[in-house]
């Protein structure tokens, strides 16, 4: 099964945030958006590309909102507000981030386009085929039925046996 950010073309324009170092763990463990965002159960990429439509603003305080709930053995408490901040301008711009999602989602429909079409047509193809070597084969039988039917109904001729005569 392929992963979400490639099913859904997202790529590379991300890695800046989603590799962002948040902080470290009560274990001393560096943290990153990713790993925050794995913690919570969200496709790190899907977040991503959710926060990049959304404005700046709107952006920061879902992302405060998601690094306050955080259990409080998973971080060491630092501002989740002033983190949020930092990271969202991480981000790649607004528009670019959303005219690039659009052109990827573009490109690839318009690749998948061609193969789907050649795809019908070899079927049409192949269909096109089987019915001609069916037809092919059904009239050679129905041709050899004939000849076999016209041989088996000739015309009998009656024996020539004299007629019995009696002398009498």
């Amino acid at each position: 099964m392929a992963p979400m950010a490639s099913v859904l073309g997202l790529g590379s324009e991300f890695d800046d945030f989603l590799f962002a170092a948040i902080g470290d763990d009560l274990n001393g463990m560096p943290l990153s958006v990713v790993s925050v965002l794995a913690r919570v159960d969200l496709d790190p990429w899907q977040e991503a590309a959710t926060l990049a439509a959304l404005p700046a603003e709107l952006a920061t305080q879902r992302l405060t909102m998601l690094l306050a709930a955080l259990p409080e053995r998973t971080l060491q408490r630092t501002s989740a507000a002033s983190t949020a901040v930092r990271l969202i301008a991480l981000l790649p711009p607004r528009t670019n981030a959303n005219t690039r999602l659009a052109a990827q989602r573009s490109d690839a429909a318009s690749a998948a386009h061609p193969r789907t079409l050649l795809n019908l047509i070899l079927i049409a193809i192949y269909l096109i085929l089987s019915l001609g070597i069916q037809i092919f084969a059904a009239r050679r039988d129905l041709a050899l039925r004939t000849n076999t039917v016209h041989v088996s109904a000739a015309p009998t001729v009656p024996s020539q046996t004299p007629p019995a005569t009696s002398d009498k």
